[in-house]
């Protein structure tokens, strides 16, 4: 349960900063979707 929560706040975080700062941030937020889908999308 807090693995899905800690997973779902750095993802949107950086969507956050991606969007204000540098499209950068969109690089790790591939990355943790892809290694943490499940946690992510909760299947």
């Amino acid at each position: 349960m807090l693995n899905h929560f800690l997973v779902r706040l750095t993802i949107s975080s950086l969507v956050i900063l991606g969007i204000k700062l540098s499209a950068l941030y969109f690089l790790p937020m591939v990355l943790l979707l892809n290694t943490h889908n499940k946690e992510f999308f909760g299947w």
